[in-house]
């Protein structure tokens, strides 16, 4: 674990310029850090590495959360990762936190199931939402990241809504696909319009400049988060976005 280190991105609410809370975020230590994508493909394919490596995160997160009690921080889980007990186990022990921690799905697909009691896709989705269920009852609030990509499609969304409080809409992943702003822009629509209806908060990812970020507040998407508020790094403000 000593190639791994945490680094954080501020989420804000651009009505108030008020910081909401921290998105925590794995790096490397090379020279230029970057996510450790092959490293955490080999522990989430692993049951015995990944639960080593949640032994360090704990410990960790613990640190983190312990010496800024009135901040909030989101941790990434990939749908793979609540297959596993440790997992559950890890977020039982971590729930004296729990008014302090968000937990966000990511959208990776599950792939190499080498779990012996999950033997096809209809009993891996059950399991998944009631780990959904199970992880909302422990007092967490649940947000599925980067919706309409990978796993997170609409159809997995509807399937889980009872069980989150958010969704996050990633411009960064819908331009990735060749997809023009205009387009872009009726996606977003949509999905807005998704979490209105069913009382969801929306966050927005990947602004990157105040015209961007003033375009998507006139619209009423408040919550926001990218470079143009902070890039992430290994330190943070505690209160309000400047």
């Amino acid at each position: 674990m000593d190639a791994f280190q945490l680094y954080f991105q501020p989420k804000v609410n651009v009505q108030n310029d008020q910081v909401l809370g921290y998105e925590v975020l794995l790096r490397n230590t090379h020279h230029c850090p970057c996510y450790p994508a092959s490293d955490m493909e080999d522990i989430i394919n692993n049951q015995q590495k990944h639960a080593l490596f949640l032994t360090w995160f704990q410990k960790e997160l613990t640190e983190i959360v312990v010496s800024f009690p009135m901040l909030n921080f989101s941790i990434n889980l990939a749908p793979k990762q609540l297959l596993y007990r440790e997992t559950h186990l890890f977020l039982s022990a971590m729930q004296p936190f729990k008014k302090q921690l968000g937990i966000e799905i990511t959208e990776a697909p599950i792939l190499f199931v080498e779990i012996a009691h999950f033997s096809n896709v209809k009993m891996i989705d059950s399991y998944l939402e009631c780990a959904l269920s199970s992880i909302k009852e422990k007092g967490y609030t649940l947000s599925l990241d980067d919706v309409g990509s990978g796993r997170n499609s609409l159809e997995q969304v509807l399937k889980y809504v009872k069980h989150i409080n958010q969704i996050k809409f990633s411009l960064v992943k819908y331009a990735h696909k060749g997809m023009d702003d205009e387009t872009i822009k009726l996606f977003l629509k949509a999905w807005k319009n998704f979490a209105e209806s069913y009382h969801l908060e929306l966050v927005i990812e990947g602004i990157e400049d105040q015209l961007t970020s003033n375009a998507f507040k006139e619209q009423g998407i408040l919550l926001q988060q990218g470079y143009h508020f902070g890039k992430p790094s290994k330190s943070f403000k505690s209160e309000v976005y400047q």
